[in-house]
């Protein structure tokens, strides 16, 4: 009997795992984010305590590298652009693993119960 209820946490846990991997991901915003410095700074506005750490130096001003904010008009732009390997930030592999793992550990405690229990009949 205890071991099904390892068996079952098990199961609960996994489910909960998958579930609640993206959820600190999806809430965090990056400067990259946004496609605009108002679209940031709405976002910023709407929350000044900044969670996202969208004002790195406390001006005010949210992701002020980034174009179309009020800062950028008149300006030219100076340097060069970040190059990437054309990967996203969350691509999910994180969840993924997580989930199979949830989900090897919950079969391998039902054949345990499911042996322990053959095993006492």
């Amino acid at each position: 009997m205890r071991l099904r209820h390892c068996a079952a946490a098990t199961v609960v846990f996994a489910g909960l795992t998958v579930l609640l991997a993206g959820t600190a991901a999806a809430a965090d915003k990056n400067c990259s984010d946004f496609a605009t410095q108002a679209d940031a700074q709405a976002v910023y506005n709407a929350d000044p305590s900044d969670p996202n750490h969208l004002d790195a130096d406390g001006d005010g001003i949210a992701c002020e590298d980034l174009a179309g904010g009020s800062e950028s008009v008149g300006t030219t732009p100076t340097g060069g652009v970040p190059a990437g390997d054309g990967s996203t930030a969350d691509d999910g592999s994180l969840r993924l693993a997580l989930g199979s793992l949830g989900l090897v550990a919950a079969g391998g405690a039902a054949y345990a119960a499911r042996r322990t229990a053959r095993g006492r009949a």
